[in-house]
């Protein structure tokens, strides 16, 4: 029998090839059946070594792909306008979207957005996801609802500038963002898959609504579900 702790056998040995520079960020690990020829140990106690680094949030894993060292995290404020884009290129990344048009709905009260502190029931809003990418990577799915009237024609402006940065610029619209949620949470199926990560991943919850500074009007209420081990929030004081 394998003695107690001998999952960190493949731990250190993962950690040793990044400090010799053997593995760099965004490098896909050997397979698990090449840990355990390595090794001499049985899948499973390689498989706890790994889980082990993906909590630390060191490594990640694809479904059907393998396991990969995990990029250095984008720091990210977020009480703050966040231009993706900028963000991502003052840290040295390159930032990438998709903005999927899910056309315009109704609001009742079924739909997600903010309850009394977001849109009227009946405003008609565009529904959008969207998939953020850093250096190619999926790290984050986002839901968001914008003022179907007072943005018309928004969605396809934003499939290469930012949203936030858009509704500036050819709207002339001075944002303020309110009612700000942040909480840990696991992952849905849905999320997961879009990601293409294991279902039941944890991940981090970020819920803001945005107004028109001046008439306090609502604009967009903006759901973003981020891998937890992409991102690293920050609070300036």
């Amino acid at each position: 029998m394998e003695k107690q702790g001998s999952y960190q056998i493949v731990r250190k040995r993962i950690l040793n090839l990044l400090k010799n520079n053997q593995l760099r960020a965004g490098d896909k690990l050997p397979s698990e059946r090449n840990f355990c020829e390595e090794t001499g140990l049985n899948r499973n106690t390689v498989r706890h070594g790994l889980l082990l680094l993906q909590r630390e949030g060191i490594i990640f894993r694809l479904e059907r792909k393998g396991w990969y060292v995990n990029p250095i995290r984008l720091t990210y404020n977020p009480t703050n306008h966040v231009n993706f884009a900028k963000l991502a290129e003052s840290q040295d990344r390159h930032a990438s979207w998709t903005a999927i048009d899910k056309g315009i709905i109704e609001v009742n009260s079924g739909t997600d957005t903010g309850e009394n502190e977001g849109f009227p029931l009946g405003t008609s809003v565009y529904e959008m996801d969207s998939i953020l990418m850093l250096d190619g990577q999926k790290v984050a799915y986002t839901l968001n609802y914008l003022h179907a009237e007072r943005l018309k024609g928004i969605i396809p402006i934003i499939q290469e500038r930012a949203m936030t940065q858009v509704i500036e610029e050819e709207y002339k619209i001075k944002l303020k963002q309110r009612n700000l949620i942040v909480r840990p949470q696991l992952l849905s199926r849905e999320i997961t898959t879009e990601l293409g990560i294991s279902f039941g991943s944890p991940g981090v919850y970020i819920r803001r609504i945005k107004i028109d500074e001046d008439n306090q009007q609502v604009l967009t209420v903006e759901h973003e579900y981020w891998r937890f081990d992409a991102i690293e929030l920050r609070i300036d004081q």
